[in-house]
């Protein structure tokens, strides 16, 4: 089955503002580059959540060769590269899982540290380590509009753009989700439909500033057994490209 793509879109450092992309490469570990980084307390061995440090949302991560650059969301850019502090592999908790990192010596460092408001490091993730469900992430358009509608209908102020706060791998052009086990080529790219994905309180920021905007997502995408999903997620079958449509 092939399918339309109108959003693609990643985070090379897990939690940071999701960023569009007019192309992404696929292989056996999702989108590359996507949650390559991640921030780490480093005295608590774990991983910065997103949701429990909103203002990482705040920050837009991009790269320019080997060297990655931050922007706030006031507008101010650092630029620099990044060298594995001592130690090596470390095993830091990521949702009471091990996830394999690497400090990193880097002046990017206090730039995150500055924005939380806290001593945070930057870290190097194995791939995958810091993914909490499946690598590729898909929503559709036809699911947006209900859930704008749903809102609507309540009451509710429809966030614009609605497919960003899902931070979907893809925002696919199809009126409903695929089911489990469906095969969608993607550009050069197959995936397979594993499930539908769970949601939490990060689908409720605002996701240029991190602040909580009321918009009531969570409550308009809760099951009748009380889980929150929205959308589905996929493994990758097949490596390769995938551009966005038109």
């Amino acid at each position: 089955m092939t399918s339309l793509v109108s959003r693609l879109g990643l985070a090379l450092v897990k939690g940071t503002r999701h960023t569009d992309r007019d192309e992404i490469e696929l292989d056996d570990h999702g989108p590359v580059g996507d949650r390559t980084w991640c921030v780490v307390d480093r005295a608590a061995a774990r991983v910065l959540r997103t949701v429990e440090n909103p203002r990482l949302l705040r920050l837009s991560v991009g790269a320019d060769g080997d060297r990655l650059v931050v922007t706030t969301f006031e507008g101010q850019t650092t630029e620099a590269g990044t060298r594995d502090a001592a130690g090596g592999t470390r095993a830091f908790d990521y949702w009471g899982r091990g996830a394999r990192i690497r400090l990193q010596d880097t002046p990017l460092n206090a730039v995150f540290s500055d924005e939380l408001g806290r001593d945070v490091v930057l870290a190097r993730a194995e791939r995958g380590d810091v993914v909490y469900a499946d690598p590729v992430s898909i929503v559709t358009t036809g699911a947006l509009r209900r859930l704008a509608h749903s809102l609507r209908e309540g009451g509710y102020a429809v966030p614009s753009p609605l497919d960003v706060r899902f931070r979907a791998t893809v925002t696919l052009d199809a009126t409903d989700d695929p089911p489990p086990g469906t095969r969608l080529r993607l550009g050069t790219a197959v995936v397979e439909v594993t499930g539908q994905l769970e949601r939490c309180a990060v689908i409720d920021l605002d996701p240029a500033t991190g602040e909580r905007t009321g918009s009531r997502l969570l409550e308009r995408t809760r099951t009748l057994d009380g889980r929150l999903l929205f959308g589905v997620g996929a493994r990758v079958v097949t490596r390769g490209t995938v551009r966005r449509s038109g």
